[in-house]
Order: structure tokens, then C-alpha cells, then sequence
């Protein structure tokens, strides 16, 4: 697209070109050019604006929305991570100590996460300490804390001595990216459901409220047979929405079909690698960045997706501040998921590399 400069030298050209004069710098005619000028150009920058939101492959934020809506889907909200927490004394006490739903602990340091606890509990007399279920206040993946990162009570307990998280903290998702939802809508025109294909029966089962992915093989049991394996937010569903899942195909299923729906099973992965940082980079700032793309890349994959190396690599190599990186040697870059599977990041082990 043109600049304002080139607009306004191209209209100061014509104007000499048609008149025979040079136009003064600072006359009326000057000024008015330049003011034409720019509202040429911020006409040109809002339609170019409106062209990008025009087509799915685009548009970005809520006009990214529009197009998903247009096609059945719905950008996938983030998800809060759970785990549990330990309340302890130092001594025994002789009288029952409760701990009320909502009760808030969190992570000390710069960056505090909070969580609540799911249910009331009670430190019965003489026990030294009692494990309650526990749900990060805000969804995203900075709620996947490592074991022992709970350490403060931000909702003071008297006569509690500590708290602490003897697991880590599992299922926290980030807010679905433009990229993410921009892949999805522009799949949905690559396999077009048409009520008869994999893709018809993988858009059914992912429009249930709870699950993330689906995954859809056909003639696994024979010809006329459909096996479809869901999951959920880095867990595994429930029974009873295989179920839910089950009773909504069999409504729209083609006749002659049998479907048969099962939770699908998490495929704990580790990774390992070292990385080199830039110059005037901190190693702590960017392994967390590292981290969390990596979380990020291993939660998009969904059932049956398989860790691609040249995908990896390529979605360390974006952090800002990694100059390179290399695999540990006891560890594989590569993943190929079953189908009835979805990846799950279970460690991930960063050091320091220099040239």
C-alpha cells in the first residue's frame, strides 16, 4: 500500500504537472493537499484492515470469531488447572482444626497463583495434616505449578502451620490463540463435514460442552464401523459424557452405522533440552517462556496428535531470547500418539547452553 509521502508527492505532481506551478511549502494549497493526504491514506489503511478481516486465513480476534461462528465453532476458553494442596501442623493439636471451601492459598515469588480449595475439610484432632482438592482461580497455563510451589495462605487459617502441593498442579489451558482457532476454521473447509464423513462425526462430538478433542477412525471394527475417542482438558472424560457423546451420535449417525464412543487415555510425555539464550537475555525469563510454549504446543495437539520434532523445535526456536537449543540425550523428540491418545506434558527439563 502506498505511504502518506507517496500520496501526497504523487498529488503535488499532478497539481504541477496540470498547473505549471510549484506548489509553496506552507500555502493553502499545501496545506490542504497534505490534509487530503492523509485521509486518502487512512481510507487505504482501514480497507486493507477490512480485507484482512474479509477471509478466515486473516482475520485475527473477534472478527476470527465471526468466521468461526459462521462455520460451528467457538474459540475454546481458558481452563483452570487442579490438584491438591496440604495443610499441616507442627504439632498435633488437641482440638479439631476447619478449613472452609474457598479457603485461597498460592505461589510466593513475583508472579503469586492462586487457588481455592474445592471443599470444605477438617484437620481432625491429633493428625498432623489433611489433603483437600484444589482449583486455580484463573484459567491458563501458568496454573501447571511444579510439586512444592504452593508454600503461603493467602486466606490466613489459625493454627495452620504451612501448606504445600506434594503433586503438581494438571489441566490449566490458556485461552484458545488466533492461530489455534484460524487452523480449526480453515480445516473445516479442507474436510468438509457432509453428514457422512470422519470429519461430520469428529464436529458433533467436539460441539459437546467439556470436550476439547475428538478423534475419528473408520472401519476400525470392520466395514460400517466408526470408533470415536474424546478428551478433555488434559484429562480424561468422565463416563458419563462417553455416554452423552454416544447418545448424540447415534441420533444423527447414518443409518446402517455403528459408532462406538471411549474416553480417550493421556500419553504422559517428558522432555529434555538444553538451550542457548541471546545476548542480554536472563536464562530464568526465557526458560519460563520456553515452558509455557512448549505446554502450549503438547495441549494443542488433541486426541491422536502426534509430537512432530520440526514442530517442536520450531515453537522453541520462536521464543524471544533463545539463540538455540539441542535435545538431552536421554530423551526423544518425537511422539507417535495412538489413536485412542492424547499427549500430555508430564516434565520438562531446561538447562543453560553456550556456544
Amino acid at each position: 500500500m502506498d505511504s502518506y509521502n507517496t500520496i501526497l508527492s504523487g498529488m503535488k505532481d499532478k497539481y504541477t504537472e496540470l498547473s505549471g506551478n510549484e506548489i509553496p511549502e506552507g500555502s493553502d494549497i499545501d496545506i490542504r493537499m497534505k490534509v487530503l493526504a492523509g485521509e486518502i491514506f487512512n481510507s487505504k489503511m482501514n480497507l486493507e484492515f477490512i480485507k484482512r478481516q474479509m477471509f478466515a486465513s486473516t482475520a485475527e480476534g473477534s472478527y476470527l470469531d465471526i468466521h468461526a461462528r459462521d462455520r460451528g465453532l467457538s474459540r475454546i476458553e481458558a481452563v483452570k488447572s487442579r490438584g491438591e494442596v496440604t495443610f499441616s501442623v507442627n504439632t498435633a493439636r488437641e482440638e479439631a482444626i476447619v478449613i472452609p471451601q474457598g479457603t485461597i492459598v498460592g505461589t510466593s515469588g513475583g508472579n503469586c497463583v492462586r487457588f481455592l480449595t474445592d471443599n470444605p475439610a477438617t484437620l481432625s484432632a491429633g493428625a498432623l495434616s489433611v489433603t483437600v482438592p484444589c482449583t486455580a482461580e484463573s484459567g491458563g497455563l501458568e496454573g501447571n505449578i511444579a510439586a512444592s510451589a504452593v508454600d503461603i495462605m493467602i486466606t490466613n487459617i489459625i493454627g495452620i502451620d504451612s501448606v504445600t502441593n506434594q503433586t503438581r498442579f494438571t489441566g490449566g489451558a490458556d485461552a484458545e490463540g488466533d492461530e489455534s482457532l484460524r487452523n480449526r476454521v480453515l480445516n473445516t473447509y479442507v474436510s468438509v463435514s457432509n453428514g457422512t464423513n470422519a470429519a461430520y462425526y469428529k464436529k458433533l462430538a467436539e460441539s459437546v460442552d467439556g470436550i476439547k478433542s475428538a478423534n475419528v477412525v473408520s472401519r476400525a471394527r470392520g466395514a460400517g464401523t466408526i470408533d470415536v475417542y474424546i478428551g478433555g482438558y488434559n484429562e480424561q472424560v468422565s463416563s458419563s459424557k462417553v455416554a452423552e457423546v454416544q447418545s448424540l451420535l447415534d441420533e444423527q449417525r447414518e443409518l446402517n452405522v455403528n459408532i462406538l464412543v471411549s474416553a480417550a487415555t493421556a500419553a504422559y510425555l517428558s522432555f529434555g533440552f538444553y538451550i542457548i539464550i541471546k545476548d542480554g537475555y536472563n536464562f530464568d525469563d526465557v526458560s519460563a517462556q520456553v515452558r509455557s510454549a512448549v505446554d502450549a504446543y503438547v495441549n494443542s495437539l488433541g486426541v491422536g496428535g502426534d509430537v512432530v520434532e520440526s514442530h517442536l523445535g520450531r515453537t522453541i526456536l520462536s521464543v524471544e531470547g533463545v539463540y538455540d537449543y539441542s535435545w538431552m540425550t536421554n530423551y526423544i523428540s518425537f511422539y507417535n500418539v495412538a489413536d485412542s491418545e492424547f499427549a500430555v506434558l508430564r516434565a520438562l527439563n531446561i538447562e543453560e547452553d553456550t556456544l
